[in-house]
C-alpha cells in the first residue's frame, strides 16, 4: 500500500531513478497548469500522482506531488501554492494505498480499484479540501478578508467547471492504466524469476 511491491522490487538506484523521473513529470505538468480566475486551474497534474502512487506506493507518490507543486510553482509562479502542495500530496497517497491494496483478483479488479480511488480523490480532494482551501485563499487575497458568497455557492461555480477537468484527468488514468498493469507483471515475473536463482534474496 505504501510502497508497491514493484518500488520495493527495485535496487536503491533504480528507486531513484524512478522517483526522479515522477518528480519530473510532475514539475512539467505543474508548470502547464492554467489557473482559471480565482476558483479553477486546468491541470494534468492528477494523472501524475495516479500513475506514482499505482506504480511506486502511496509514500513515494506523497513526496514526489508535494516537490514537484513546489518546484513547478517556483519555476511557472502563479496563484496561491502552499496548501494545494500538501492536498495534492494526500490525493497521490491515496492514489497510491487503493491500488496497492492486497485484495482483488481478476484482470477487472484493477479497473475497479482505480474507479475507487478516482471516486474518493474527487470527493475528498476536488470537492472538499481543494475547494476550501481555493474559497479560503479567495477570502485573503482577493476579497480583503470578508467572503463576497457563502462556501456552498462557491463550490457550485467551482464545481461545474472543476468536474470536467478531473472527469478529463480521470479519463487520461483509465487510459494509461493498461500500460501501467504491464508494466507491474512484467517486473513481478522479473522479480520471480530472480528469486528463483537466488534464493537468498540479495538479487545479486
Amino acid at each position: 500500500m505504501f510502497f508497491s511491491k514493484y518500488f520495493c522490487s527495485l535496487s536503491a538506484g533504480k528507486k531513484l531513478a524512478a522517483l526522479g523521473v515522477f518528480v519530473a513529470l510532475s514539475i512539467v505538468t505543474n508548470c502547464f497548469s492554467v489557473d482559471v480566475g480565482a476558483a479553477n486551474k486546468i491541470a494534468f497534474t492528477y494523472v501524475i500522482c495516479f500513475l506514482a502512487g499505482c506504480v511506486l506506493g502511496g509514500v513515494p507518490a506523497f513526496f514526489i506531488a508535494v516537490i514537484g507543486d513546489a518546484v513547478g510553482y517556483l519555476l511557472n509562479p502563479q496563484g496561491m501554492f502552499f496548501l494545494f502542495g500538501v492536498t495534492l500530496g494526500v490525493y497521490s497517497l491515496l492514489m497510491g494505498i487503493v491500488m496497492n491494496l492486497p485484495f482483488g483478483r481478476g484482470r477487472g479488479a484493477p479497473y475497479i480499484k482505480a474507479a475507487a480511488a478516482l471516486l474518493i480523490g474527487y470527493a475528498l480532494i476536488t470537492v472538499l479540501l481543494n475547494s476550501a482551501v481555493n474559497y479560503w485563499y479567495a477570502c485573503l487575497f482577493f476579497w480583503n478578508g470578508v467572503p463576497q458568497k457563502t462556501f456552498l455557492v462557491y463550490l457550485g461555480a467551482r464545481l461545474a467547471f472543476q468536474s470536467i477537468v478531473y472527469a478529463v484527468n480521470a479519463a487520461l488514468c483509465f487510459a494509461v492504466l493498461p500500460a501501467v498493469l504491464q508494466l507491474r507483471r512484467r517486473a513481478a515475473k522479473k522479480h520471480a524469476a530472480a528469486s528463483q536463482t537466488d534464493p537468498t534474496g540479495s538479487g545479486a
